[in-house]
């Protein structure tokens, strides 16, 4: 994997509204193993301008850290706030593969598109996470790893979930199928549960079967996220009581 090199990985998840703010993070990024730029952050005039800002920004982030990069463009409906259409964010990802180690791809994303992007992202050379996102609550053991194994069939090279969690119960569930992932998925698996309950699971699921975990840097990008150099330093100390 280009993105990925040790394992457990911490990720530093990053959204900006401007490329100066995006930089101003990336420079203050520490502890992490790849960042991920959320670009659907990017305030634009117009959709049509996602692409060359999105160029600008990972040109600029690939002159100022050596750390891998992560492209992602999220939807409203996935947690993101992209406001452009379903083919403009295929033109962002796919204008922007030669500048990236990776690209991030929703599940539900139109399927024609995806094909396109996952064909591109393979003669590029570029790991793709095809990733599910589900806000409201965490689905049964079996649905979870029925999602992976599409995620897997579509082609990703590495299968991500990332669901509510209103119990500890439904923490249980996600490390649960980072086990049972083991024997049913052929590719690496990140795992995540949302919210407050769920913070348990960015140190927790790391150490029990997801390959990486994500932090933030000034902003959160996702409900439950710790500061990445704390959660850096918890992995690590977990790690030496193994």
């Amino acid at each position: 994997m280009k993105l990925i090199s040790k394992i457990p990985a911490v990720c530093a998840s990053i959204i900006e509204y401007n490329i100066e703010d995006f930089l101003r993070s990336v420079r203050q990024v520490e502890g992490a193993d790849f960042i991920e730029i959320r670009a659907d952050g990017l305030k634009v005039n117009s959709p049509r301008e996602y692409l060359p800002e999105t160029k600008r920004l990972l040109n600029n982030v690939k002159a100022q850290s050596e750390l891998p990069v992560l492209l992602t463009v999220r939807t409203e409906k996935d947690g993101g706030v992209f406001t452009g259409s379903e083919s403009e964010r295929a033109r962002v990802l796919m204008g922007s593969m030669k500048l990236v180690d990776s690209i991030d791809i929703e599940l539900r994303m139109q399927s024609d598109m995806q094909d396109e992007i996952v064909k591109e992202a393979r003669k590029n050379r570029v790991d793709i996470i095809i990733s599910y996102h589900n806000f409201n609550s965490t689905p049964e053991v079996e649905t979870l790893l029925s999602i992976l194994e599409k995620e897997e069939s579509e082609g990703a090279t590495i299968a991500k979930v990332a669901v509510r969690a209103n119990s500890e119960k439904d923490v249980l569930v996600l490390l649960n199928i980072l086990q049972a992932a083991k024997e049913r998925i052929n590719i690496p698996v990140i795992g995540i549960s949302l919210g407050r309950k769920g913070r348990i699971s960015r140190v927790a699921a790391p150490l029990l079967g997801s390959i990486a975990t994500y932090g933030y840097v000034n902003r959160k990008t996702a409900p439950g996220q710790i500061e990445v150099k704390k959660l850096k330093e918890i992995i690590e100390l977990m790690e030496l009581m193994k």
